[in-house]
């Protein structure tokens, strides 16, 4: 009844080995003390389910407390209680749909059967209804009956439970060790042993409800939903006794440093949080503040200050008054709450006693990401820094147009004329004090020109076949950092055919059927002008480029 770690009570030891007794009587005559046994039975077990809920429902109580006090910690293993509740309230729902259905079909009236008891049965003998609901005629080991559809979702059952306790959330000491010991969760599905006398009940189907008296069947019903309630208690107290079983448990004490940034500006400050790693916001500890440690003394050496302590945290400000390393060292001093005697213990970084940090001039770095110019109608990115401040604390204005934050440290500068911008860059500092970083200067040009190409050539030579295989005519700027799009809107092709200048044009990027008609007329060593190329850009002003002149092979 129940997995090897899940001991027995000696009421379910006396249901069981009752249990077994009373089943091997059914090779017999059964009599009606031997029936009304049964129904003892049943009763024991449905009182001991009723505990076990009763059980299961203060162990609930429990993790809804537990989760109260520390919902970060508690919460994915109530979450996974409360879904082994409900694979338990379905599976037991379905065991009280199957009791409902056989005392239907040992012709209790519908209305009532979903209340009716094993006790106020008439056919508490009757074999044949029991076993074909269960396992029709008991041939092929009674499965692809109901007993195999209950069969089928126990094992769901508890797979669900157990995967529940995987979940990486969901933290146990030697996880992996524990679940192989819960084995089955009591929940045993196996066919019996080869080699019993009875080759009929050779299958857990059969075994179970094959040739079985209906009071039997109920009482086994019985059995199984009591392997249900106690794997689901199984489960629930897994999951609570092993809330907190792998947080750390503080067996040493040391001092620690956390600074706001170990790299500063002059005018700033330094700051840093000083505590030991496990503390008590209620004792306070002392917290000394040197410019060495003397390893050999084991004490402070310079001028010495004490830091004000808030919570059981020291909090360190050094004003950086000079540019490079400023070095110091501390002694959190913590008092021993049993004997009232202070021990020391030294901030020790990187391997050594104390710590350092580095103070620098504040300088903005302002880097036009494509190159050292702006460009008139374009979207110009920009890389904006200062050394020693978060990006929320730095600001960037342009002397023109305009400059919009796409991201953290990237900005978009678009301008509106030829000439010179500017970008200034202030910061925000933590006292709120605002401060300028600087300026610096940058060359806003036009857009060059793009120009007109055909089958990738701009002029010279080309066979008729490959120009006539083209579709039309791109604009393009050659070795421009930009990826700029022109588009040809309209242009003329012109040749001399039979003494005769001809023209044609297009009003797209597109050859026309006239154009490819008028190519298709010029002779080898024949000219072909492709001019008055007009093309639009990402401002929408049209530009005029220059023409291509090719000679036919």
């Amino acid at each position: 009844m129940s997995a090897a770690n899940c001991p027995e009570t000696a009421r379910q030891k006396m249901i069981g080995m009752m249990y077994l007794f009373y089943t091997a009587m059914l090779a017999l005559n059964v009599s009606k003390d031997i029936l009304h046994a049964f129904v003892v039975v049943n009763s024991g077990l449905e009182a001991t389910n009723m505990n076990f809920e009763k059980k299961n429902a203060f162990m609930y109580s429990a993790l809804d407390n537990a989760r109260a006090n520390d919902p970060l910690k508690v919460e994915p293993y109530y979450q996974a209680a409360q879904k082994a509740k409900k694979y338990a309230d379905a599976m037991k729902e379905y065991i009280k749909e199957l009791r409902t259905e056989l005392y239907i079909h040992l012709s209790v009236p519908k209305d009532s059967a979903a209340h009716w008891t094993v006790e106020k049965l008439e056919k508490k003998d009757d074999y044949d209804t029991p076993t074909h609901f269960f396992v029709g005629t008991g041939d092929n080991g009674g499965r692809g009956h109901r007993a195999t559809e209950l069969k089928k979702k126990l094992e769901d059952y508890r797979k669900k439970l157990l995967d529940l306790l995987k979940n990486p959330k969901i933290k146990m000491i030697n996880k992996d060790q524990r679940i192989k010991q819960l084995g089955d969760l009591g929940i045993d599905t196996k066919d019996p042993k080869k080699g019993i006398e009875n080759p009929e009940e050779a299958t857990w189907e059969n075994s179970k409800f094959y040739h079985m008296p209906a009071a039997a069947a109920f009482t086994v019903l019985s059995q199984i939903e009591n392997q249900v309630i106690n794997a689901e208690a199984t489960i629930v107290n897994e999951l609570l006794s092993n809330i907190g079983a792998t947080d750390f448990k503080f067996d040493t004490l040391a001092a620690k440093v956390v600074p706001k940034s170990n790299y500063v500006v002059v005018g700033d400050k330094y700051e840093a949080d000083l505590f030991v790693a496990a503390f008590s916001t209620t004792s306070n500890p002392i917290v000394l503040v040197g410019e060495g440690y003397d390893t050999a003394t084991g004490k402070l050496t310079g001028k010495i200050d004490t830091v004000p302590v808030e919570r059981g945290i020291g909090k360190l400000v050094i004003p950086a008054t000079s540019v490079g390393i400023h070095k110091y060292a501390a002694i959190i001093r913590v008092k021993n709450p049993n004997t009232g005697e202070y021990k020391d213990y030294p901030l020790i970084t990187n391997g050594g006693y104390g710590a350092e940090f580095m103070c620098a001039r504040p300088v903005a770095v302002i880097s036009p990401t494509k190159m050292n110019v702006l460009y008139i109608g374009v979207d110009n990115p920009i890389s904006i820094s200062v050394s020693g401040f978060a990006d929320n604390q730095i600001t960037a204005r342009i002397s023109q147009g305009s400059l919009r934050k796409v991201k953290p440290g990237h900005y978009i500068a678009k301008v509106r004329k030829q000439g010179k911008a500017y970008i200034s860059v202030s910061v925000k500092d933590n006292n709120g004090n605002v401060r300028s970083m600087g300026k610096q200067e940058f060359r806003v040009k036009r857009v060059p020109d793009p120009v007109p190409m055909v089958a990738g050539k701009r002029g010279g030579t080309i066979k008729k076949n490959i120009l006539l295989s083209q579709i039309g005519i791109k604009a393009e700027l050659p070795n421009f950092d930009f990826d700029l799009k022109f588009i040809v809107k309209s242009f003329t092709v012109s040749a001399t055919i039979e003494g005769f200048e001809r023209s044609k044009t297009s009003n797209s990027y597109r050859f026309t059927p006239a154009q490819i008609s008028l190519i298709k007329k010029v002779r080898p060593g024949g000219k072909i002008y492709i001019e008055n190329v007009k093309a639009v850009g990402p401002d929408g002003k049209i530009r005029r480029l220059g023409t291509i002149a090719l000679r036919v092979r």
